[in-house]
């Protein structure tokens, strides 16, 4: 068994053949699909879906504590 990897888009169903594997013009081929997900466009989600479902603590934006800060930075072991 010989196995290539190409990247092509389908067209009308159709997927091309690199001219570089000709040789594998007119040969009997197992095909296997797969989509890359990085390249598969999804819309962007929108904004406010949570709206009024939760609140945010008002302790999230006090400052953290310096022991925490430093552990973060690698000062503490």
């Amino acid at each position: 068994m010989q196995i290539i990897e190409f990247y092509s888009h389908s067209h009308q169903g159709t997927i091309a053949i690199p001219n570089a594997y000709s040789d594998w013009y007119d040969q009997p081929l197992k095909v296997i699909l797969w989509r890359d997900p990085s390249t598969v466009h999804k819309p962007p989600r929108p904004i406010g879906l949570a709206k009024d479902r939760f609140q945010v603590s008002p302790r999230f934006f006090e400052e953290l504590p310096e022991e925490l800060l430093e552990a973060f930075e690698g000062k503490q072991p």
